[in-house]
């Protein structure tokens, strides 16, 4: 992109439990992200891909995290250009209530430099600082107790399912 506006942030690249055997990172590594259509598990997946040795197409070797996947996939449906680089080879385990393994990786954003993307660039990095909580030290908080209050307090009321929409 020629004039272009950036911003970058640290996360984990989630799912190394799944991917260990078939990837080693490396510090400095860059992947390339992409939306990944068919993933069962979260319509606006973003997958972290590499051309593996012996592959002739690029494999999935992690995702971002889910809390910020649907404002990625926007941004990516906008020409965005998104990329993790790996700042530390070791997995550390994620914060997830049915666990697994995530890579330290700097999330990379490149959007066209237009008045439009400016605003919505401000608008991810706010939707990112709200939805995703950064390890502290290489350490999450265990946020397991606030998780399943929120979810005890949500099915408590039908009332409540219709307030939190936005």
């Amino acid at each position: 992109m020629s004039d272009s506006i950036r911003t970058s942030f640290r996360c984990g690249l989630r799912g190394f439990h799944v991917y260990q055997d078939i990837w080693k990172p490396v510090i400095g590594e860059t992947l390339h992200c992409i939306h990944e259509r068919n993933n069962i598990h979260d319509r606006y997946a973003i997958a972290a891909t590499k051309r593996l040795p012996g592959r002739l197409a690029d494999s999935i070797v992690g995702h971002l995290p889910r809390e910020i996947s649907r404002c990625t996939r926007f941004l990516i449906s906008r020409g965005g250009n998104v990329k993790v680089t790996v700042i530390d080879s070791k997995h550390r385990r994620s914060p997830l209530i049915q666990g697994g393994l995530e890579i330290p990786v700097t999330v990379c954003i490149e959007l066209d430099s237009t008045s439009k993307n400016i605003l919505v660039l401000e608008r991810y990095k706010k939707l990112v600082n709200e939805n995703y909580k950064k390890p502290i030290n290489g350490n999450f908080d265990d946020c397991k107790k606030d998780i399943l209050r929120d979810l005890y307090e949500s099915s408590d009321s039908d009332e409540d399912d219709t307030s939190s929409i936005d």
